[in-house]
């Protein structure tokens, strides 16, 4: 599979729901999933790599 890149639109919705929750559970991670047209697993690894974004930054 080749790798897509966001959109910002895309961006930004995620970004909305880390502000609220850096841990989505796997019912909000399928919910994201669905609505971005991503795998449930794609949405898991964004989170994953902008909380390490996060501690690099801090």
């Amino acid at each position: 599979k080749r790798r897509r890149r966001l959109s910002p639109d895309e961006t930004r919705i995620l970004a909305e729901i880390f502000e609220q929750t850096q841990k989505p559970n796997a019912a909000l991670r399928s919910r994201l999933a669905q609505q971005l047209d991503m795998s449930s697993r794609a949405v898991q690894i964004w989170f994953q790599n902008r909380r390490a974004k996060l501690k690099r930054d801090a």
